[in-house]
């Protein structure tokens, strides 16, 4: 199973934005594992507009979303299939400014099946992330 990481930075003020990280697989021979790898941040009014899905994330992963605070230290560790959906969430919504299109979009991603999930994360990972970005933004926007 991937390991996904949600990590809370504290910014100004009291305020915080998240960063998703996807953890890198431990090869055998190797005493460490490589670093994980940066896959999206999520920070202001894009952030306050797709907390409940956040908040259901965390729910979903046995953590209580009272903790999402700028005070957190540790990361919220997330399954594969959370991480994979975290993933497409933060990739998807973080240049959008429009409230509405970002609820809907959020809305979308959160009842993917998880094989649909995977797929889409496949194709944003793989080379074709402009491409599958816009599909998803028309999918689910419009």
């Amino acid at each position: 199973m991937q390991e996904f990481q949600l990590r809370v930075v504290t910014t100004d003020n009291n305020s915080f934005l998240l960063e998703l990280y996807q953890c890198a697989y431990k090869k055998a021979g190797e005493k460490k594992r490589p670093a994980a790898e940066k896959i999206g941040c999520l920070k202001g009014s894009t952030l306050n507009v797709v907390k409940q899905s956040i908040y259901q994330i965390l729910k979903a992963n046995d953590y209580d979303p009272k903790s999402l605070s700028a005070k957190r230290q540790s990361p919220y560790i997330l399954t594969e299939e959370l991480g994979v959906q975290t993933a497409i969430l933060f990739q998807t919504v973080s240049p959008l400014s429009q409230p509405d299109r970002i609820i809907k979009i959020a809305q979308g991603i959160s009842a993917m099946s998880n094989e649909e999930a995977h797929y889409w994360f496949a194709m944003i990972a793989n080379g074709r992330r402009k491409n599958a970005l816009k599909a998803l933004r028309i999918l689910f926007g419009d």
